[in-house]
């Protein structure tokens, strides 16, 4: 790929220094803190016109070399990858940046680039838009476990035997780690401070950013957000949200009467009473906040059709759930699995051997009682496939090497924060978008009514939450 870009030529390379020139003021490329790895600044002959990406006559891709660990430069380094789209106006000095990482974890931030630029559009003028490939995913070492990608295996099987092989490098594809990759591309690329905009999981990295790289900051973008710290490990609001966006689903349409909040609590016993397991159907409300309302209608009517002895509808809701994921350098399993199982809060101590961590898991499941669960009980949650996190139970421990997200002493970046909702989201909730805008001190919490998670990106009909994040950036940049 980098023979391709050198054959375009001068002029091509002409006028991306052009596009690139005056990068960020200058950069700051004598950050010194303990979370820096050493970095040259990126040349021209570094970039290369992207093929993976939409618009790759725009799009320029590169990459460098970190460490895993920047504690122990013993255990190598891997490639992060990333793409820089020139600002519009190459004639005039760039604005800065706006970086744009994905979420999972798993997914390839660079190809999301058409979305991103159809987002930030006219912002676009006077800034590059950046994508990184966090480690492990899309062209930075996207981690492969056929089990999990093809959908052949259980996670619970899958997981535990691919995660072994990553031996000491297990707990490097973590969080904290790839936010100080971030932080490095900014460094490299020569921007001082920039826009940071995170999607779903891209906010619990961007939020990791912003407290362990705070003055790097001009503006923060959290779309469909969760917090950093202070989860409950079982995550309630996944199903209380789940529900109730049943409800206001049906009640809104005109195809929907009666309680889809009842006829719910009626499957429930019917699966139980049938021996047929409730586990699947919570798997389907856990993901339903994706393209609602028409995701829990569906649920809504195959529950119905299946207690009135019409199953087919329902054996197609759950098989769904079964497929595999496609190439892994779009999305790896293998990597949403490695950075959940070592950041996300869990029901059992993660220094803990597997047996332990059952027995906690069992006792957590006994003791639970928590309202918002209705009508499922604890020990249903705790029976699902992927509400929890089960096949962390195989994890392997932490080691002395782990830091996590957030650590002890660090505070937040002061610069505005935007966090945005979708009211349907059970996937990310609007509670959990509160508990993230109560971290920052400058923020605002907008929730677009009727939308789902990530409208910006997945659901564009949904324009007042791109126009909301447009307009919140006009404001910044305005007044900087």
């Amino acid at each position: 790929m980098r023979s391709r870009g050198i054959a375009v030529g001068a002029a091509v390379a002409a006028v991306l220094a052009l596009a690139l020139a005056g990068c960020g003021g200058g950069g700051d490329s004598t950050d010194t803190t303990a979370a820096s790895a050493p970095v040259s600044h990126v040349s021209l002959n570094d970039l290369h016109p992207c093929r993976h990406v939409m618009h790759p006559t725009r799009m320029r891709c590169g990459s460098i070399r970190l460490p895993f660990e920047r504690q122990d430069l013993s255990l190598g380094k891997t490639k992060i990858a990333f793409a820089v789209r020139p600002r519009d106006e190459t004639s005039r000095p760039s604005e800065g940046a706006i970086f744009a990482v994905e979420g999972g974890p798993g997914y390839g931030s660079s190809r999301t680039a058409g979305s991103y630029r159809k987002l930030f559009g006219p912002l676009l003028k006077r800034r590059e838009l950046v994508t990184v490939d966090m480690r492990g995913t899309g062209d930075s070492g996207a981690l492969d476990c056929p089990g999990l990608q093809r959908g052949s295996a259980p996670d619970w099987i899958a997981f535990p035997n691919c995660a072994r092989k990553l031996g000491q490098r297990f707990g490097s594809y973590r969080t904290s780690a790839a936010a100080d990759d971030i932080n490095d591309v900014r460094r490299a690329l020569g921007y001082g401070e920039i826009t940071l905009y995170g999607d779903s999981y891209g906010t619990f990295l961007s939020q990791s950013y912003a407290y362990r790289h705070p003055d790097t900051l001009d503006a923060l973008v959290l779309d469909s957000a969760y917090p950093v710290q202070g989860e409950s490990g079982w995550y309630p609001s996944i199903i209380s949200t789940g529900v109730r966006s049943m409800s206001i689903s049906c009640r809104r349409s005109p195809k929907c009467s009666g309680s889809a909040r009842k006829r719910l609590a009626k499957l429930v016993h019917f699966l139980r009473d049938k021996n047929r397991g409730v586990g699947p159907l919570v798997d389907a409300l856990g993901g339903a906040g994706y393209n609602p309302p028409a995701t829990y209608l569906r649920i809504d009517r195959a529950g119905t059709d299946l207690r009135h002895g019409h199953a087919l509808p329902w054996k197609r809701l759950i098989a769904e759930a079964k497929l595999g994921h496609g190439h892994v350098e779009h999305y790896s399993a293998m990597d949403e699995e490695v950075v959940s199982c070592n950041d996300y809060p869990l029901l059992w101590p993660k220094d803990a051997s597997e047996a332990q961590r059952r027995t906690a898991l069992e006792q957590a499941a006994r003791n639970y009682r928590n309202q918002a669960l209705k009508p499922f009980s604890a020990t249903d949650v705790a029976l699902s496939s992927t509400t929890l996190y089960q096949y962390c139970l195989g994890a392997p421990r932490p080691s002395s090497l782990y830091e996590p997200p957030v650590s002890p002493g660090e505070k937040p970046t002061t610069a505005p924060v935007l966090v945005v909702s979708g009211e349907l989201d059970n996937v990310t909730t609007p509670y959990e978008g509160t508990l993230t805008a109560k971290e920052f001190p400058h923020s605002t919490h907008y929730i677009a009514k009727g939308a789902g998670h990530v409208a910006d990106l997945y659901t564009p009909r949904h324009s007042k939450a791109g126009m909301r994040t447009r307009r919140f950036l006009h404001r910044v940049y305005d007044r900087g």
